[in-house]
């Protein structure tokens, strides 16, 4: 299995198991004497199942991403932390910016305390350095082997 099959069958595991949620809980109570529309513990057994799986995919997962080497030498689990670091960096100067921008003549008299050009250049370079790296982990992804 590629590590990429097995992301998204991680994405599967995870989505079932909140949809079992979702099932579980309104049969958790009925009235005296009726019985629920589905059995809830054949549903909880369902979801401990999921759960082990989710586990044991999760493993295997973070082993590759240890033992792969991105083109640089860094391991891919290096690259996915800087791939997150990247994207949490970018959302917030983007919050950033758009607090700092000035709307409306009310604010005549207000000035920026931060350059805002300069804000939008480390924008747009944080975002190449993200699809770059996330380029090189998608392809990773596709071509690795996943680790038992």
């Amino acid at each position: 299995m590629k590590l990429a099959e097995a992301l998204l069958l991680r994405a599967d595991l995870q989505r079932k198991i909140t949809q079992l949620t979702s099932r579980i809980t309104p049969v958790l109570i009925v009235r005296r004497n009726n019985k629920p529309q589905e059995d809830p513990i054949k549903l909880l057994a369902q979801l401990r199942e999921s759960v082990t799986k989710l586990q044991g995919i999760i493993v295997k997962i973070n082993r590759t991403n240890v033992a792969t080497q991105l083109a640089d030498g860094r391991t891919l689990m290096e690259g996915l932390a800087q791939r997150d670091a990247l994207k949490t960096l970018q959302t917030h100067l983007r919050t950033i910016r758009q607090a700092a921008t000035i709307h409306g003549s009310s604010y005549s008299d207000m000035e920026t305390t931060v350059s805002i050009k300069n804000l939008q250049i480390e924008i747009e370079q944080t975002g190449r350095s993200f699809r770059e790296i996330d380029s090189q982990i998608q392809g990773l992804n596709w071509t690795t082997e996943l680790l038992e």
